[in-house]
């Protein structure tokens, strides 16, 4: 297994958010305890009734957050992306997920087992800080997310959730980005109809802002999409 994590860490590792950080060392020590997994579109990867098993660094697809509403059905909160962590908070702590999380597309990923990943990063103190600053960075994102129930008109709720995405990507995406993401999704998490969202995408989609696709959404000028927010 340490071979296939090694190639693609000569691969991908340059472009993870968590893995770039790394020296060569860290690395090769990082290799001797992970292995390769894949998953096929819509696998579930972790419910609130179930510890988490390890860390995944996520290297292709994405992992869909859903959490539960007060008539217990289920609505979407967000994606992690390619060159992201999943399962950091909760192997962390030791406590279960808080929501359920499902991978978004056949995926593959590097997974540590948890006892291993603490004593993995807790015996490096630069591993430590560069796990800090990730936290750090997930609780300024999740702050922005709240961003999209502030009071305002659709069309800027619309705007600052697809921003929240977008945000994801890091500065120096600045012109155009393409979004996973569709109507149903951005209508359960702003809790308004998909009719209405519908209106302000095609709105949106005829001033030249973004273009509709089939479960994706085109963001061909992110400057105008962050003004409207």
């Amino acid at each position: 297994m340490a071979g296939n994590v090694t190639q693609l860490f000569k691969e991908f590792s340059d472009t993870h958010n968590f893995l770039a950080g790394m020296t060569a060392e860290q690395k090769e020590r990082l290799a001797t305890i992970a292995s390769v997994k894949k998953f096929v579109n819509r696998q579930t990867i972790a419910t609130p009734s179930a510890p988490m098993d390890g860390i995944y660094f996520i290297i292709r697809g994405s992992v869909r957050l859903e959490n539960i509403a007060e008539n217990g059905e289920r609505f979407l909160s967000g994606d992690l992306m390619a060159g992201d962590v999943f399962g950091l908070l909760s192997v962390l702590d030791g406590k279960n997920p808080n929501h359920y999380a499902a991978w978004n597309g056949e995926s593959t990923a590097i997974f540590v087992p948890a006892g291993q990943f603490r004593d993995f990063i807790f015996s490096d103190l630069q591993l430590t800080k560069a796990m800090l600053q990730l936290m750090c960075q997930r609780v300024r994102m999740s702050l922005i997310s709240f961003n999209r129930f502030a009071p305002g008109n659709l069309t800027a709720r619309v705007a600052r959730c697809l921003m929240t995405y977008i945000d994801q990507f890091g500065p120096e995406q600045m012109e155009r980005a393409q979004i996973a993401i569709n109507q149903y999704d951005i209508a359960a998490m702003l809790s308004v109809s998909r009719q209405s969202v519908h209106k302000v995408l095609k709105e949106l989609e005829a001033s030249g802002v973004v273009t509709i696709g089939y479960n994706f959404v085109d963001i061909r000028d992110l400057p105008r999409l962050r003004n409207l927010q």
